[in-house]
């Protein structure tokens, strides 16, 4: 999530919240009363679906939450170690109707033809990276992202992250 305080104007909290899977791997296992627990928290706080997305590495659990809240983005989380298992990962997700991926930030697997086909379906793409201190958690690796298009970058320097985003002369929160 970002966000902060400050002067100047009102800025753009969004959350990524993680739902728990059995495993790493698209077809894990996954709790359903964790997506009818989350659901009903979500339903009763009113969190509204510009503040909150959706993240698992189940399959069926970003599928469950989307049926539960229908608003609310969903993402399919996967660890991919070559192009082709990314682009698998996105024909997964957009058959089953999520809104996006979020892959390891890795430049040799996420492309701009990744992220254009995906946006060119509605999606947005994500990626994350390792615990800090995380060897893809550079500039170049930022810079890789964005000339791709990626929609959300989850970084463990977020001032670092900040302090070249407001470099570069982006307006985002």
């Amino acid at each position: 999530g970002g966000g902060g305080g400050g002067g100047g104007g009102t800025r753009l909290v969004h959350c990524f919240a993680e739902i728990k899977a059995e495993g790493a791997a698209p077809g894990a296992g996954f709790d359903e009363r964790l997506t009818a627990a989350s659901a009903a928290a979500v339903a009763e706080s009113g969190v509204l679906p510009s503040q909150l997305s959706w993240i698992s590495f189940s399959l069926g659990a970003c599928v469950d939450i989307k049926r539960r809240l229908p608003q609310h983005s969903a993402f399919l989380v996967a660890y991919v170690g070559s192009a082709a298992d990314a682009w698998a990962v996105a024909r997964t997700a957009h058959r089953s109707k999520l809104d996006g991926i979020d892959l390891n930030a890795d430049p040799a697997v996420v492309s701009a033809e990744l992220a254009e086909w995906l946006h060119a379906r509605g999606m947005r793409l994500a990626v994350w990276v390792w615990k800090a201190p995380a060897e893809n958690d550079v500039q170049e690796v930022w810079e890789h992202m964005d000339r791709c298009g990626v929609d959300y970058f989850t970084s463990n320097l977020p001032l670092g992250l900040r302090r070249w985003d407001t470099e570069r002369g982006s307006p985002g929160p």
